[in-house]
């Protein structure tokens, strides 16, 4: 902490290396950076917490990070679903009835597990609870990749 005046004040390069959190800003600054406390000096941008404007800028910029943050995360999300509705690998286990194709780029077809998937289909389609299928795979003697019988939550994604 540094002296500023007659309050303390911690200097910081940027912000980002204080927090990335809006919320963890917030708490921060009102716990410890609040009018009549300490003072958050940041050199990058130009903030000085010992004024009602430099408070003001602090709060928008983080709420614009904050903003930026989230709206990387949702373009990432959507262009993910869009590689994988095209068949492409995008990273991970692939789903069961799928395997990454030997170029490594791409989804296929999984011969014995999509038999496995049409069997579950099958019985699904005669009524069976996913249960009652899951039950039915493993006397039959299909097995998942682990080599285990099928969960309920399985066979409901199977089936998807």
């Amino acid at each position: 902490m540094l002296k500023a005046g007659d309050a303390d004040a911690l200097l910081v390069v940027k912000l980002d290396r204080l927090t990335r959190s809006v919320r963890d800003l917030g708490h921060l600054v009102e716990k410890y950076f609040a009018p009549g406390r300490a003072a958050l000096l940041s050199v990058g941008e130009q903030i000085d917490t010992r004024s009602a404007a430099g408070r003001l800028v602090l709060n928008v910029l983080a709420s614009v990070s904050q903003w930026e943050r989230e709206a990387i995360g949702e373009r990432t999300a959507t262009a993910m679903q869009h590689k994988a509705s095209q068949g492409e690998y995008t990273g991970g286990q692939a789903p069961y009835g799928r395997r990454v194709a030997s170029d490594g780029e791409r989804l296929e077809p999984d011969p014995t597990e999509e038999e496995a998937r049409a069997v579950a289909r099958q019985l699904r389609a005669q009524g069976l609870s996913l249960r009652q299928v899951a039950v039915e795979l493993e006397r039959r003697g299909v097995r998942s990749r682990t080599g285990r019988g099928f969960a309920p939550v399985q066979v409901k994604r199977m089936v998807a």
